[in-house]
């Protein structure tokens, strides 16, 4: 039987006998699943825009915020520095002395008589001034704003003193002065809105070979609208509407801008975080710090005279959490433990302990106050160099005092920023240091050579031993040992030490911040005054008229004369730093500040002439004394005797 390819005609579909309604209506039914496909891809791509336009509009929104914030501030100086030009400092007068937050000292003098906007355009010339500050005097509990007005006199600086400058930040001034801020969110926004309203939008797609293949029957289709408005957090109103199409070549979107609203005052618009304050970068780290829980795995039993070893013991176990709270226990020479339980007070006096171990630690080498990291193959094998650097992070998120002793070159490679050529000066090895210096020193290629003879030994170890022809090539030779002697042998060092300051984020926050912690890291620790411990103890009084009330007056006036004749050096051995261990376990002020202001109570018992102190409170009980020898003697007995830090 022979088969054909196609059907013979007789057996052919009878499509003859199909109504013209029926064709009309299945070519209906498909041209309008086309067009519900269409209008849903359409109104998914008007979404997608509308999401992205908001996203961007958020961005730039903030962009111009920061950038008329900062040019405010710029304008600020500049005017100051224009008024002061014109007003010469006087001869004779008041002399006074400022101190900036960065521990700069500058002088001027004024006159009783002059307006208080004088010493300010004097004090906000300053390159990192804010567009709002303050000034306080050390005797003094109330800042003078730079929006005062009246004169020197007014304010009650009539003598010459010390004015202490203190900068507030973007976020604080919002916070006082919310019509500024207003003012500046508005320019912003208007600002953004006209940038928005010049933009095309590329909302609908418009390549004529897709609409090309839209049904014929789209010409005549009813209008529809898209989606209802969308409002966004910025108080922008976007509405975007379908206007009825003539034809798909030609439809068109429109997006009308209206009006802004004004922002609600509950919610006002967030502005760029502040974080170039040291407290408020470390107090976020902090919060991600659970102090509810302590495992047993953070328990620190130590021993004062072996704090690092003890130290390490804790740290290299394998659940030993940074995240969570440590549990200090310090064990005397009878192997007891002091205390039961760990409310802060240990803590405090521990990190303060540790973080001197570790200045005097076998890693570190250089002067005391610039060191670098030392080569050392034993402590790279058991990974003490990223031992050292969760250290470091522990310890400044955990309340306690930064390192103060990195030398700017280390701090450098930390940051991961350019540092300077090194120099011959910084090798620490007294000999191989001597033999690079003769061999700069060389007049003549043949002296520089008879030179690099010399320290053949020790150029061969790290590659560097090589004749020279001229005296580049000596320039060159002494720059690449130097090079090597203190960045490339202790690369392997660096990389595990910066694998443990990765510890709580701690690392990322340096390299994002560099300057904000460049004096914690690298700037000598400053001593304390007696006016910090003025200001940092909150004195607990009796009832104003009391006889309690009367004798303790007296002894807030022998405290504060004997914090004076200490920062004098009249109480010597005696040191303020002394004072505070003894009050809080630690001797300086954190710089995450203490959990909570410290307290001075009186003891009125006449069998307790000495100090007594509460480290985990922060309670300072100061003993009643008919005249100031006798306070002096036993408070400075007091805390010279205490075994550990203070009695609980």
């Amino acid at each position: 039987m022979s088969r054909t390819l196609f059907p013979e005609p007789s057996t052919a579909p009878e499509v003859q006998n199909i109504s013209p309604e029926v064709e009309r209506t299945t070519g209906n039914l498909g041209e309008e699943q086309t067009l519900l496909d269409w209008r849903s891809l359409r109104s998914q791509q008007d979404k997608d825009y509308e999401e992205s336009l908001l996203a961007d509009q958020e961005k730039e929104r903030r962009r111009q915020c920061y950038k008329a914030l900062e040019e405010r501030r710029i304008k600020a100086i500049e005017e100051r520095r224009q008024r002061l030009a014109v007003h010469e400092e006087p001869s004779t007068g008041l002399l006074l002395k400022f101190k900036y937050p960065n521990g700069f000292i500058t002088k001027r003098t004024f006159n009783v008589s002059d307006p208080i906007q004088f010493l300010f355009d004097f004090v906000g010339q300053d390159e990192m001034a804010s567009e709002i500050f303050s000034v306080q005097q050390a005797t003094s509990s109330t800042p003078i704003e730079s929006t005062s007005s009246g004169s020197l006199m007014d304010h009650g600086i009539t003598t010459s003193v010390t004015l202490y400058v203190l900068w507030i930040s973007t976020v604080d001034i919002q916070e006082r002065y919310p019509v500024q801020a207003n003012v500046v969110q508005e320019q912003s926004l208007s600002q953004q809105a006209q940038t928005s309203l010049s933009a095309q939008s590329p909302l609908a797609p418009t390549s004529p070979q897709w609409l090309s293949t839209m049904p014929n029957s789209l010409e005549t289709s009813t209008s529809f609208s898209s989606q209802s408005p969308v409002f966004h957090p910025s108080t922008q109103v976007i509405t975007i509407e379908d206007q009825a199409p003539t034809s798909p070549l030609t439809e068109q979107t429109i997006i009308l801008l209206e009006d802004e609203e004004p922002p609600d005052s509950q919610h006002p618009p967030e502005l760029p975080l502040d974080e170039t304050d040291l407290q408020t970068i470390l107090a976020k780290l902090y919060s991600k710090v659970d102090m509810t829980s302590c495992p047993t795995s953070n328990q620190i039993n130590v021993c004062r005279d072996r704090i690092l070893e003890c130290s390490l013991h804790a740290f290299r176990r394998r659940r030993f959490d940074p995240a969570a709270k440590l549990d200090v226990v310090f064990v005397d020479e009878e192997d007891t433990a002091e205390g039961a339980v760990d409310e802060g007070g240990p803590t405090r006096e521990y990190l303060r302990l540790l973080m001197r171990a570790i200045h005097q630690s076998n890693v570190f080498e250089g002067h005391e106050n610039d060191r670098h990291l030392a080569l050392n193959t034993s402590a790279l094998e058991l990974k003490m160099y990223s031992c050292i650097g969760k250290m470091i992070s522990v310890c400044l998120v955990h309340g306690g005092i930064g390192p103060h002793f990195f030398s700017q070159r280390l701090y450098d490679h930390i940051c991961g920023t350019l540092s300077k050529p090194t120099l011959v000066e910084e090798v620490v090895n007294h000999s191989f240091r001597q033999q690079l210096i003769e061999i700069k020193d060389a007049n003549t290629v043949v002296e520089a050579n008879e030179a690099i003879m010399q320290a053949a030994d020790t150029l061969s170890i790290i590659g560097a031993l090589r004749r020279v022809t001229t005296l580049e090539e000596r320039d060159s030779l002494v720059q690449s040992a130097a090079d090597f002697f203190v960045n490339g042998r202790v690369c392997a060092g660096l990389q595990q030490f910066m694998e443990g300051l990765k510890s709580l984020n701690v690392l990322d926050e340096i390299q994002k911040n560099p300057a904000v912690f460049h004096e914690l890291f690298v700037c000598e620790e400053k001593p304390l005054l007696a006016r910090d411990l003025y200001t940092l103890f909150q004195v607990c009084f009796s009832v104003q008229g009391s006889n309690k009330r009367r004798i303790e007056n007296l002894t807030i006036c022998y405290w504060r004369d004997w914090l004076v004749d200490i920062e004098e050096g009249e109480c010597s051995p005696m040191t303020l730093e002394m004072l505070l261990e003894f009050a809080s376990g630690a001797s300086k002020v954190p710089p995450l500040g203490f959990p909570h202001r410290p307290q001075i109570e009186f003891l009125h018992e006449a069998n307790k002439v000495f100090p007594e102190a509460n480290t985990c409170l922060i309670v300072l009980r100061l003993p009643v004394h008919s005249d100031y020898e006798s306070f002096t003697k036993y408070m400075t007995d007091g805390v010279l005797q205490a075994p550990t830090f203070g009695v609980a």
